[in-house]
């Protein structure tokens, strides 16, 4: 009995094995899983590959067996042209005929017989099947923008277009191919009925908004010409006045003055749209930030006033920081004036400092304070009193150590330009030390670095450079490696560091805005020897503090040197580059900057600056003569 048992329970585990394997083996094999399809996917690769190679026979054999298959739209239409491309006509008409028993398309069957007819020569018959096929169309939006497709990618865009007109005729207002038309003008580089149709599109669809900039943005690209803006902001200033409750022609409108950085029109319509909803001046606001972030101060002061001057601002929720962007701006404005006043500095200076005592110093206000700091250091010879701020904050209990950081960056900065560099590396060092993987951290590496590169310490420099290099930041990186690289290069076969030294010094001379002794200071490298591989880079720090000064035609004088006598180094296409920018923006003699541009463009070809200058010069050359071995450029 008990063996009975025994193989009766043996015979039951094995045939659940038994089971068990031929279920493994149905789940791997699996149709709906396994690969079965896959010859299927090959042989319609195979096919596509022969017909993009002009192979139409063995193309038309696969998607002859695909279509029998399946007899999807997507084979049709490849076997339909495999069939014309062969001249095979009669073949490609029991297609279209079979075709139109299967789906009962009878406009889709007489576009493809006039197609036919079409590649036959007889474009008579063609047209009045074309005509026919229009006619059919049902009420269908799909069946409409089928019958267009198939015109546009023949390239019939006249069709195309008359089949979408046809098409908002039979469904009326229930759908008016705005979107499919602006696209096909966008593609017919019709730009004003482009322009129509995405305007009529938002005035029936608002929420299409982003899908409208967005390929107005695309069409900017394409418009070499610039038809498009000028025509697009009339149209929009006639849009605004005939629907005066349509916000999306204001939004619009907006959006497309900050691209094109016409701020005068952009903040009008950010007033009027914050004005119509009753808001509190936010896109104002938003807007201020941009221009700011522009380098246009005047009228982002100017649009932050108007916030903070409004009746009941001060209790609303964006006041404080309103407040702390207008100083923002106004210190950027100041920067970037070529000689302000000392009662313009001394009156942002109390600016700032009755909006701190206001205010607090606190984690909201740590820019406001770096700010102020800087104005104090840079503009009033206060050191001392923007050291204390600086160090409310550091020693502020409510600040972390990532917030400190910048804070003690600046601080550093400011005890190197003030001859302490050991308070300033010790500051450099504390951040390096809390961020030593991030790329604040870097940051005060790379900052130690130039320091000891400032005291002479090039070896020590050098190797801290070496490893930035390695860093993330793009901008660390490249610093880095730029000043590991000359210091490499400018070291004597002696290991002699004067000139090195002495370019250290002025460097830092500059940094402490005192130009004309750091001018001086390289001068006195010239005095080391007849001549020396750092000459041309002293020159172009001597331009560059020049040029700081707005002394254009000295720094011209030292930037030609290092064209003439170094016209193989690696600054002279920087100098070319620099003098053309000289000649254009800051003496407006086009003339002489495009001669600059195409020096580039001919002696300097693998430059990184070659792409741009080829642009500008483009843009300039309509107004000189050029010789022809550079029409081309």
């Amino acid at each position: 009995m008990k063996n009975a048992l025994y193989i009766t329970i043996l015979a039951i585990f094995l045939l659940g094995l038994n089971i068990n394997a031929n279920s493994q083996n149905l789940k791997l094999f699996d149709p709906a899983t396994s690969g079965k399809k896959k010859p299927k996917k090959t042989k319609q690769k195979l096919a596509t590959e022969f017909y993009s190679a002009g192979e139409y026979s063995k193309a038309t054999q696969l998607f002859e067996e695909l279509y029998e298959e399946n007899a999807s739209d997507y084979y049709y239409r490849y076997l339909l042209y495999c069939y014309v491309q062969l001249e095979d006509f009669r073949q490609a008409e029991k297609l279209v005929k079979r075709a139109k028993k299967n789906t009962g398309k009878v406009y889709k069957e007489f576009s493809d017989l006039g197609y036919i007819e079409l590649k036959k020569g007889d474009a008579k018959k063609a047209n009045k099947l074309f005509s026919k096929a229009i006619k059919e169309l049902p009420a269908n939006k799909g069946a409409i923008v089928q019958l267009a497709n198939d015109f546009r990618s023949r390239g019939q865009t006249d069709l195309a277009e008359e089949t979408y007109f046809t098409g908002k005729k039979l469904l009326g207002e229930e759908y008016g191919f705005e979107s499919e038309l602006g696209y096909l003008y966008y593609y017919l580089e019709q730009y004003d009925k482009m322009t129509n149709a995405y305007l009529e599109l938002l005035l029936i669809k608002p929420e299409q908004m982003k899908i409208v900039q967005y390929r107005i943005q695309n069409a900017f690209r394409r418009d070499k010409e610039d038809q498009i803006y000028p025509y697009l902001k009339q149209e929009l200033l006639t849009r605004i006045k005939k629907y005066e409750d349509a916000n999306q022609y204001s939004e619009l409108l907006l959006w497309l003055s900050i691209q094109r950085k016409d701020f005068n029109i952009a903040v009008i319509q950010a007033k009027a749209l914050d004005r119509r909803e009753g808001a509190e001046y936010f896109r104002v606001f938003d807007l201020a930030q941009v221009m700011m972030s522009n380098g246009a101060y005047t009228q982002s002061i100017a649009a932050l006033e108007f916030i903070i001057s409004r009746p009941g601002a001060k209790d609303e929720v964006y006041f404080p920081e309103a407040k702390q962007s207008l100083l923002a701006a106004k210190y950027g404005n100041l920067r970037m004036e070529n000689n302000p006043s000392q009662e313009e500095i001394d009156e942002l200076s109390q600016e700032f400092l009755s909006t701190l005592d206001q205010m607090g110093r606190f984690r909201f206000t740590v820019p406001m304070v770096m700010e102020y700091a800087e104005l104090l250091t840079y503009y009033q010879n206060q050191a001392e009193k923007a050291i204390e701020e600086l160090n409310i904050l550091v020693e502020h209990p409510g600040l972390n150590k990532s917030e400190k950081a910048p804070v003690k960056l600046l601080l550093g900065d400011i005890y190197l330009l003030n001859d302490n560099p050991w308070e300033a590396t010790l500051l450099f060092s504390q951040v390096e030390k809390d961020f030593k993987d991030d790329e604040v951290g870097f940051e005060a590496r790379l900052k130690n670095a130039k320091l000891s590169f400032y005291i002479g310490e090039f070896d020590w420099a050098k190797a801290q450079l070496d490893i930035l290099k390695a860093a993330t930041g793009k901008r660390i990186a490249n610093d880095a490696m730029n000043l590991s690289l000359f210091i490499a290069e400018n070291l004597d076969a002696d290991s002699s560091t004067r000139a090195l030294e002495y370019y250290g010094k002025a460097d830092l001379l500059y940094l402490r805005k005192k130009d004309s002794l750091a001018l001086q200071t390289l001068d006195s490298i010239f005095m080391l020897s007849l001549y020396h591989d750092i000459f041309d880079n002293v020159w172009m720090k001597q331009s560059e503090i020049l040029l700081a000064s707005h002394n254009y035609e000295e720094a011209k004088i030292l930037l030609e040197k290092i064209v003439d006598q170094y016209p193989d180094g690696l600054l002279a296409d920087d100098a070319i580059w620099t003098l053309a920018k000289i000649e254009q923006e800051k003496l407006s003699n086009e003339e002489k900057a495009s001669e600059w541009y195409k020096k580039i463009l001919t002696d300097y070809p693998a430059s990184i600056y070659t792409n741009d200058a080829r642009k500008v010069f483009r843009t300039l050359r309509n107004d000189f003569p050029l010789d022809e071995d550079v029409e081309s450029l």
